[in-house]
């Protein structure tokens, strides 16, 4: 809608403002008016439609309606009309603009209802003067032999105007329900791509997702033949690792050929795609795949995330919060080197293997149903979100894998394998709290290899590790699951024995000592002795002491008197011996 308002005196017209609506979709035509009616009392309103100008009409109540009679929503006689209906207006003077060469036309418009008409090009100099004659109430009139026969006219080209209308509003219709039932189609889709996104949110593990991914591309899609391709780094092929649908043996052996750029710029800008002919196929192997698995026509997206979504889930913040998260789960917290697990990490992100979880595979070959740009839509939404799931899920995994890694590293002696003194002081104190609340017992061993430094110095740190090791599986592989073995330090190691009394504590480790010494070990009969032995000593909870570092104290007392007492054998420790 547009006002334009210039006001200026005539002698004939001072006392009153006259209103003129102006319908016209012409700019050009609408900016001439407004000139050339510039200088006079009136004040005018216009609109670009016929509907707009109706609404207008019926708003402000003008006293002449300035019409174009090829309006583009309305017929113009048709809206001269519809005015000339409405109470209100009945009265108000309809001036029909027209082009030279539309006679007929004019004689419509009279017909019916408008009270004369201008023709276009519009002349500047007699503009002003026939608004003002129609003002004065100077009417075109339609001499009455014609009058009759354009009514009819006007009558049968109303009633075909009307049919066109109809059949044009009954294709509308047809649109509208066809429209109506893709929108019913697609709500229901995003219904259940929220339910999807729901289940898929519950997944403990990767390779759960997976499997519920593919599940429900069947059960809410109706997708029901479709696979998960994992990349195998190291041969470069694709190999599916889960299928839905499919007889086991039709994927058993397929391994497709993977080429990284050629696979990341095809989805560089959709992360799912329709292939709706194998000619799309320009690989010749990969069409021979697709022969064999009967499918003409499918669906390939990409499951896992951009570099960019990478990048922002994996800033400092958002990784101590998960360390946050996976640290109560695990012992010796404050030993854990954050740092290097950190770094671990973030190498790991910066490969493909991290953001490029792996590709879907859905056969459309056997749908009734062709996929619309909807459908993808909603299914590259679920393959969006699924990815920042999946790949969430595999990053809390490496965290957890990292963890454990460094969890093992903070309480295991690197050379023998075993735990190592650190873990062991805790191990003893907790023993101890144990047996004390349960008034149990159980049996602490402390034993020394034989002569180990003259070994080490004749033969070599490298061979002295040799020894060490050996001696340190011997020791795991010849206790209980419940005994708790380590390494003391240099040539010394100690185990707890749960619930053994002393008695039992040392004949335990004779029989230690008698393994160590039947066993054969490189170049000890080069040595003085001729053979690697042990010594241990033993001592009891509560028999000897309740205290964690008493107990070490005399399980040492004790193993020194075995030294003293020749070597290669056991002593039980005794009061007497402090």
């Amino acid at each position: 809608m547009f006002v334009w308002e210039r006001v200026k005196e005539r002698s004939w017209m001072a006392k009153k403002v006259t209103k003129i609506l102006h319908i016209e979709d012409d700019l050009s035509v609408q900016e001439l008016v407004q000139e050339v009616l510039s200088g006079f009392n009136y004040q005018l309103y216009g609109a670009s439609t016929g509907l707009e100008g109706l609404k207008l009409a019926q708003k402000v109540n003008p006293d002449l309606i300035l019409m174009d009679l090829n309006l583009p929503d309305i017929n113009g006689t048709e809206l001269t009309a519809k005015i000339k209906s409405l109470p209100k207006l009945q009265h108000v003077v309809i001036v029909a603009l027209t082009g030279v060469s539309e006679e007929q036309a004019r004689e419509l418009s009279l017909i019916a209802g408008c009270d004369g008409y201008i023709t276009k090009p519009i002349d500047l100099t007699q503009f002003p003067k026939k608004i003002e004659a129609f003002l004065r109430g100077e009417r075109e009139v339609v001499s009455t032999e014609k009058k009759e026969a354009i009514r009819k006219h006007f009558e049968v080209t109303l009633i075909d105007h009307l049919t066109e209308k109809v059949e044009q509003l009954q294709k509308s219709n047809q649109l509208l329900k066809k429209q109506s039932k893709q929108l019913r189609r697609y709500n229901r889709n995003l219904e259940n791509l929220l339910q999807v996104i729901h289940s898929l949110q519950l997944s403990s593990s990767p390779e759960a997702l997976r499997h519920q991914l593919l599940k429900e591309l069947n059960d809410q899609f109706g997708y029901q033949r479709s696979a998960f391709l994992e990349v195998d780094h190291e041969q470069m092929v694709l190999r599916v690792t889960e299928t839905y649908g499919y007889q086991e043996e039709v994927w058993k052996d397929i391994r497709i050929k993977y080429r990284a750029p050629y696979y990341l710029n095809m989805f560089k800008e959709h992360q799912l795609l329709a292939f709706r002919s194998l000619r799309q196929i320009t690989d010749q192997e990969t069409k021979k795949i697709l022969k064999q698995l009967k499918a003409t026509k499918f669906l390939f997206g990409i499951l896992g995330a951009t570099q960019q979504e990478v990048e922002t889930q994996t800033t400092p913040d958002n990784l101590r919060q998960l360390f946050g998260e996976l640290t109560p789960t695990l012992h010796n917290q404050e030993e854990l080197d954050f740092e290097i697990i950190q770094e671990h990490l973030q190498e790991y992100l910066s490969s493909e293997i991290f953001y490029v979880g792996g590709y879907i595979f859905i056969d459309i070959s056997s749908l009734k149903a062709s996929v619309q740009p909807y459908d993808l839509k909603i299914l590259e939404m679920l393959l969006r979100t699924a990815g920042i799931i999946y790949q969430n899920l595999r990053l809390r995994e490496q965290l957890k894998e990292l963890f454990i890694r460094a969890e093992k590293d903070a309480i295991t002696d690197h050379l023998t394998n075993l735990f190592n003194y650190r873990y062991f002081s805790e191990q003893l104190v907790r023993e101890c709290n144990r047996a004390h609340r349960h008034n149990s017992r159980f049996t602490l061993l402390m034993l020394d290899i034989d002569f180990f430094k003259s070994y080490n110095d004749t033969f070599g740190h490298q061979a002295g590790d040799l020894v060490l090791k050996r001696i340190g599986d011997l020791l795991r592989e010849n206790t209980r699951g419940s005994d708790f073995v380590a390494r003391y330090g240099g040539e010394e190691f100690v185990i707890i024995c749960p619930e053994l009394s002393k008695k039992e504590g040392k004949q335990l480790a004779e029989k230690l000592c008698h393994i160590v010494g039947s066993t054969p070990f490189p170049l000890e009969e080069k040595l003085p002795h001729k053979k690697i032995t042990i010594s241990i000593g033993v001592a009891g909870f509560p028999d000897d002491t309740q205290s964690p570092q008493e107990l070490i104290r005399f399980a040492d007392i004790a193993l020194y008197k075995a030294k003293n007492s020749g070597r290669n054998q056991v002593q039980i420790y005794c009061p007497s011996d402090s």
